[in-house]
Parts: C-alpha cells; sequence; structure tokens
C-alpha cells in the first residue's frame, strides 16, 4: 500500500504518450479508487448516524412529512453509496487481475480522460452509447 500512495501524489498525472495501464498507472488509479472507496465509506456512516437518530414526534403533519421525506432521501444515498462501492472493489479487482481500463463488453481501452473522471468504469463510452441505445445484446452473443 506505501507504493500507491508514493506514486499516488499531485505530482504523477497519467498521461496518453505513456504505455496504457502501466504500473504507475494502475497505482496511480488503485491510489484514486481507495481514496474514492474511504469517502464513500464516511458518507455511508453519515447516512447510518442520520437514520439512527430519525424522529418523527413532530405535532405538526407537515414537519412530520419533511422528515419522512429526509429519511427517505437519506436511504437512497446510503444505497447509492453502497452500490458505488460495490463498482469500486470491482475495480479494484480488475486491477488485480489486469483488466482494468479495459472495456468488459469489447475489450477496447476505456482511455484516460473517462478513468480520470470515472475510475470505476468498467466499459468504454462506445460500448455504454450501443448498449444504452439497445444494441448492446450484440456484445453479449459474442
Amino acid at each position: 500500500m506505501a507504493q500507491v500512495s508514493q506514486v499516488f501524489s499531485d505530482s504523477y498525472i497519467p498521461l496518453d504518450n505513456e504505455p496504457y495501464m502501466n504500473k504507475e498507472q494502475l497505482s496511480y488509479f488503485k491510489g484514486k479508487l481507495m481514496q474514492r472507496k474511504n469517502e464513500l465509506h464516511n458518507r455511508i456512516t453519515k447516512s447510518i448516524k442520520k437514520i439512527k437518530t430519525f424522529e418523527a414526534t413532530q405535532a405538526d403533519i407537515l414537519d412530520r412529512s419533511n422528515s419522512y421525506i429526509d429519511l427517505e432521501l437519506e436511504f437512497k444515498n446510503f444505497k447509492r453509496h453502497s452500490d458505488m462501492i460495490v463498482q469500486v472493489d470491482h475495480a479494484l479487482e480488475r486491477i488485480d487481475d489486469g483488466s482494468f481500463g479495459y472495456c468488459e463488453l469489447t475489450g477496447d481501452e476505456i482511455g484516460l480522460p473517462r478513468l480520470e473522471a470515472i475510475p470505476f468504469a468498467s466499459m468504454s463510452i462506445k460500448a455504454l452509447e450501443e448498449f444504452e441505445a439497445g444494441r448492446g445484446n450484440m456484445f453479449l452473443t459474442n
């Protein structure tokens, strides 16, 4: 883990002119993913605290309704963050098995800009667009 923190610093930024998914890039993205995972765990902890301390003892029905809406939003945040942790863990597994940075459907490079924005991305933009347009089943039959 010390290697990751050394490479994952403000001084290193993956560049297009270096070999794709080289050791430095993998360490960089592993660091980004671990940082994201820690942030998500912190957000989940905050959500759990809010949910546990929820009280619907307001006498006014509108206040009580607003409290229930807040509680529902907190549950949605909890679910979204939990789902994102699963995606981050999957990306970390792909780093370990050597498939990180490549589209799970096509095997094409996902690309540094996309991974910089969404380090747990598992599909290239082209494959994602095809999949969302309903043509993604062509990838599944190969």
